[in-house]
C-alpha cells in the first residue's frame, strides 16, 4: 500500500485502468489456482486458463455459490484442514475466519501469512475511508471472534494504529458502560445495531446517547445504513457528524467497500486484491457499471492463497449511485439494496425484506420503537400467498393494543410502493432480540 491507510495507488486509478490490471492477473492466478486446489482443479477443467483474461474465456469460468463452498468442504477428498478448496499445505495456514452460518453450516476459510497481511491492509482501507484515524477511539461491537467482523475487523483498527475497545460479546449495559467511560468517538456495528443501540444506551446509562463522545458511526453487516430516515436516526441517537456504510464478505475478504466523508455511497477499496464484477442475478449476463445500475456483486480474490474463490456470488443486489466523487476515489458509488437469496415472492411480486423495512422506517420512524422483522411459516418459506406478517416493535411505555390507526397506515403505505400485502403484528418495546452482529429481517416462530 501507498501508506498504513489509504491505499492511494488503487483507489484512485481509473476504473477502467483497474480492472484491465486486475484482469491481466488471470492467466497465472488460475493456472496455480488449477493445480494446488483440487475444488477448482475440476471446475476449471477444460478452461483455457492462459487466456482468462479476456473477456470470451473468463465469461466461460463458472460461478461459485456458497452451496458449492460448503459441499466441496463437506465432501472433501483429501486431508486438508479446509477440505478440496484448500489451495496450501495445513502448515501455511495462520488463521482460520468462518461465514456467520446466517444462511446455513458455516463456511471455513483459511489465510496464510500473505493472505492475512492483504486482509489487514485492504480491510483497513476500508475503516480509513469510512473515518477511522490513528487518534480515533474505536468500539468494536461484534462479540464473535471468528466471523469477519471479529478478529479482521480488529486486526485494521490496529493497523490503522487507533484504539481498539473490543466490547463486543458483553451485555448492553456494559459495553454503554464502558464506551462512556472511555470516551469512544467511533461505533462499528451492524446497521440495526447501530441504529437501535443508541435507545438502550440511554435507558442503561440514565443520559441520552448524544451527550457520548460518539460522534462517527460505522455500520455494515447487513442493509440499511444507505437509507436517509435510518442514517437520520443513527445521527440524531448518537450526535453523531459522520455516518460510513461499510460492506464486505468472510467468503471473499472482510472489507471491500465504504463510504468516504461525500456520504453518496459506498467506494470499492479492495481494488488490489478483489475483482469484482455486476451480473443480472436472474441470467448470470454482465451488467456495465454505469450510473443507476442494479445488479448482483461476484467477486474473484485473485492474490489469495490458502482459500481463493472465483466468480463468487454474492446473493448481494446492489444499485450504482454515481460514477464519480469528489473525494478523488475512481470506483463507482454503490448502495446495497438487499440480498438475492432473502427475496420473497408475495402472489407474483418479489420483494426484499429491506424493501419492507424501509418503507416502515421511512414512513413511520418517529411511531415505533425501531426494531421489526418478518415471521415465516419455515426456514425454506420464499412464497406468501396471504399478507406476509410483520412485528414490529412500539416505544417504550406504548401497548401494543393502543396503536390506534397506524397498523392501517404502514400496510398501506407498504402496498401503495411495493404492491405487497403486510399485516402488522405490534409488540411491546424489547420484545425484538437485539444482537450486535446480523440481526436478521425475517425469522421463524419457535
Amino acid at each position: 500500500m501507498a501508506d498504513a491507510y489509504w491505499d492511494a495507488e488503487f483507489d484512485t486509478m481509473p476504473w477502467d485502468e483497474l480492472r484491465t490490471w486486475q484482469r491481466g492477473q488471470f492467466a497465472a492466478f488460475l493456472t496455480s489456482l488449477a493445480k494446488s486446489s483440487p475444488f477448482y482443479a475440476q471446475r476449471l477443467d477444460g478452461v483455457p486458463l492462459g487466456q482468462a483474461g479476456s473477456t470470451a474465456v473468463w465469461a466461460a469460468v463458472p460461478f461459485t455459490t456458497k452451496d458449492d463452498l460448503r459441499a466441496g468442504q463437506q465432501a472433501a477428498t483429501t486431508d486438508a484442514l479446509l477440505g478440496d478448496l484448500q489451495g496450501v499445505d495445513n502448515g501455511d495456514i495462520v488463521q482460520v475466519v468462518a461465514s456467520s452460518g446466517t444462511t446455513g453450516i458455516p463456511v471455513f476459510f483459511g489465510l496464510t501469512d500473505a493472505d492475512r497481511r492483504s486482509w489487514l491492509d485492504s480491510v483497513a482501507n476500508m475503516f480509513f475511508t469510512a473515518g477511522v484515524r490513528r487518534d480515533s477511539v474505536v468500539a468494536l461491537t461484534t462479540g464473535m471472534p471468528l466471523v469477519a467482523g471479529g478478529m479482521p475487523y480488529a486486526d485494521a483498527v490496529r493497523r490503522i494504529g487507533a484504539t481498539l475497545v473490543w466490547v463486543g460479546g458483553q451485555t448492553t449495559a456494559r459495553m454503554a458502560t464502558i464506551m462512556q467511560k472511555l470516551k469512544v468517538d467511533t461505533l462499528i456495528g451492524t446497521a440495526s445495531f447501530a441504529t437501535f443501540f443508541a435507545g438502550r444506551c440511554e435507558e442503561v446509562l440514565g443520559v441520552p446517547a448524544d451527550q457520548l463522545s460518539v460522534r462517527t458511526v460505522i455500520a455494515g453487516g447487513e442493509p440499511g445504513m444507505g437509507q436517509e430516515a435510518m442514517r437520520e436516526r443513527v445521527r440524531s441517537g448518537w450526535g453523531a457528524d459522520r455516518i460510513s456504510e461499510v460492506m464486505g464478505l468472510c467468503d471473499v475478504m472482510p472489507g471491500m467497500w465504504a463510504e468516504c466523508p461525500e456520504g453518496r455511497g459506498m467506494h470499492f477499496t479492495a481494488g488490489r486484491n478483489v475483482f469484482v464484477e455486476l451480473i443480472d442475478p436472474t441470467t448470470g449476463e454482465p451488467v456495465s457499471w454505469e450510473l443507476d445500475a442494479h445488479g448482483e456483486a461476484v467477486y474473484t480474490t485473485f492474490t489469495r492463497q490458502a482459500t481463493a474463490v472465483v466468480r463468487f456470488r454474492s446473493r448481494d443486489h446492489v444499485r450504482v449511485v454515481s460514477t464519480d466523487c469528489p473525494c478523488g476515489r475512481t470506483s463507482p458509488l454503490i448502495r446495497c439494496v438487499g440480498r438475492t437469496d432473502d427475496m420473497l415472492i408475495y402472489k407474483a411480486m418479489n420483494v426484499f425484506p429491506s424493501a419492507i423495512r424501509d418503507v416502515v422506517v421511512d414512513g413511520f420512524a418517529a411511531e415505533i420503537s425501531g426494531p421489526l422483522r418478518l415471521r415465516k411459516a419455515h426456514a425454506d418459506q420464499v412464497r406468501f400467498d396471504e399478507a406476509i406478517p410483520l412485528e414490529i416493535e412500539l416505544p417504550e411505555g406504548r401497548a401494543p393494543g393502543s396503536a390506534g390507526d397506524l397498523a392501517a397506515r404502514i400496510e398501506t403505505a407498504v402496498l401503495e410502493q411495493l404492491r405487497v400485502r403486510v399485516a402488522i403484528e405490534f409488540l411491546r418495546h424489547g420484545a425484538i432480540p437485539l444482537g450486535e452482529y446480523k440481526n436478521a429481517l425475517t425469522y421463524v416462530r419457535q
